[in-house]
């Protein structure tokens, strides 16, 4: 019996090497192209930490926030811009978040018989771009701006903006004034 056993043996040992050498190509074929998807997914890893995200240009977008509530208006106060609050909620997306741009829109525009107009009030206190401040870095994604400030109208103040990389770019996501 232990012969047979031998004999089964030699025959599977022969088997498994004729499979496999038949495959050979095949191996040859799958191992080459595993290379290659290693060799590209490291490459993607050292391309993606060469185009890290660049921290927000917090005067830039602090400016731009106020120039975009700032509209041409006639004498009357009707917007010559834009026709809807909706529009103005759009135009604030391009450098805020859908809820910042909301509640800016809802504040400092109105509409009345199909037309837009500003609310005559003050703007809120915002950055003086001018003096120093805290850019603090939350993660890779998100950074924090704080600066105290002082005003004839609205006294000593401390405001924090909370800027948000989205959609490939930077946005203001939300402020606080204290």
């Amino acid at each position: 019996m232990s012969d047979i056993k031998k004999y089964i043996g030699l025959l599977m040992f022969v088997g498994a090497l004729t499979f496999t050498s038949g495959c050979g190509g095949e191996l040859s074929k799958v191992a080459a192209d595993h290379s290659e998807i290693v060799v590209s997914t490291l490459e993607n890893k050292a391309e993606a930490k060469t185009d890290s995200v660049e921290k927000p240009e917090v005067e830039n977008l602090s400016n731009e926030l106020i120039n975009h509530i700032i509209q041409d208006t006639d004498e009357e106060g009707k917007v010559k811009q834009f026709q809807t609050i909706a529009e103005v909620e759009q135009d604030l997306q391009k450098i805020t978040s859908k809820e910042l741009a909301s509640e800016i829109a809802d504040v400092y525009f109105a509409e009345r018989e199909g037309d837009l107009y500003l609310v005559p009030t003050e703007l809120f206190p915002w950055v003086n771009t001018d003096e120093s401040y805290e850019l603090e870095k939350l993660n890779e994604y998100e950074y924090e701006l704080t600066q105290s400030n002082e005003s004839d109208l609205y006294g000593s103040y401390t405001i924090n903006i909370h800027f948000l990389y989205e959609n490939n770019h930077w946005i203001i996501n939300d402020f606080e004034i204290k």
